[in-house]
């Protein structure tokens, strides 16, 4: 089988580096090709989130993946633009501020995020499956800068937005389509090709049980989990312990590896509100189905399927299931 060809657009917080940990883990087994990391403004600055990029990939041994800097703001500068950007959830770096030292970043690539984009698809013509777990800024320069960059992309798996109006940011919309939602409008009204969207509802339905974490999850000790423990540390740090639990980006990660994971999916026509005073950022469902279909919202998904996908990921060496 051929291996499944993956570029990671991100917004590198702290779930972000779990779900490049989980990529990275089975690009090193060869289950899938991980092409590139492309960066985006988003949990905090971009020249933060390239930082965070390569601290990661470093610690997986993965130096050599190419990292691309993208878009450093939304495309508008607006009042829910502002609040986004003020909304340190991951501290002032990304990364709770929990490193002195600085990676070392001298392989970034020179080659804007958004041109990258579309020379690999184009050089990969319906291969290249896009992994979105930042806000959508890089995708719709894409697509407003190169008509053809939908048609050349295989598929989407996008973190972001809700399907029952609930939020975390704001009461009705999630951080990442609330961060740039005039994104998220070009790309839905765009997007011609497959779309998987998990949505902040889904991801709060399961936590990882914490006794699992401590026994199973705790008891590995390689350079990745040492990692996270350190980014953990923050959350324990700042009564945040849910977000060690329910690791929105690393879901959709692991999703992307395993596609049936996703136990119940809803395919329905969304938008999103741009103008609404109290519901900007929030996913519209065309509930009258007056409109084609334009993604697929996973309801349910299977939390074993996740909880062996990291395991195998932060310990490959010593894994002996055959969740991959």
């Amino acid at each position: 089988m051929e291996r499944k060809l993956v570029i990671v657009d991100c917004d590198a917080g702290i779930d972000d580096a779990l779900a490049l940990i989980l990529l990275a883990g089975a690009h090193k087994l060869n289950k899938i090709q991980l092409l590139a990391v492309t960066c985006v403004n988003g949990n905090t600055n971009v020249e933060n989130v390239v930082n965070n990029v390569f601290r990661t990939l470093q610690t997986c041994g993965l130096a050599d993946i190419p990292v691309y800097k993208g878009a450093y703001s939304p495309l508008l500068s607006t009042e829910s633009a502002r609040i986004a950007a003020t909304e340190l959830f991951h501290g002032p770096d990304g990364f709770g501020n929990m490193f002195i030292d600085k990676p070392d970043t001298s392989k970034l690539q020179k080659e804007h995020a958004v041109h990258a984009l579309y020379r690999m698809v184009c050089e990969n013509p319906g291969e290249v499956s896009i992994t979105c777990i930042g806000p959508l800024t890089n995708i719709a320069l894409a697509i407003k800068l190169y008509p053809d960059f939908i048609s050349k992309v295989k598929e989407f798996y996008v973190m972001g937005g809700n399907y029952t109006a609930q939020g975390n940011i704001t009461a009705q919309a999630e951080f990442n389509f609330y961060s740039d939602p005039e994104s998220v409008h070009i790309f839905l009204a765009n997007n011609i090709k497959p779309h998987v969207l998990l949505p902040w509802e889904t991801c709060m339905k399961y936590a990882v049980d914490p006794k699992w974490k401590n026994h199973v999850f705790g008891k590995i000790d390689t350079p990745e989990v040492r990692l996270m423990d350190t980014l953990h540390e923050f959350y324990l740090n700042n009564n945040k312990g849910y977000a060690i639990h329910k690791p929105c980006d690393a879901i959709l990660a692991a999703i992307v590896l395993r596609p049936d994971m996703a136990t119940k999916l809803i395919e329905h026509h969304a938008d999103i509100e741009l103008t609404g005073c109290r519901t900007r950022g929030q996913v519209v469902i065309d509930h009258l189905e007056s409109n084609k279909p334009n993604t697929s919202t996973v309801i349910e998904y299977d939390s074993e399927i996740f909880k062996e996908l990291l395991i195998l990921a932060l310990d490959p060496e010593n894994y002996e299931g055959d969740v991959l």
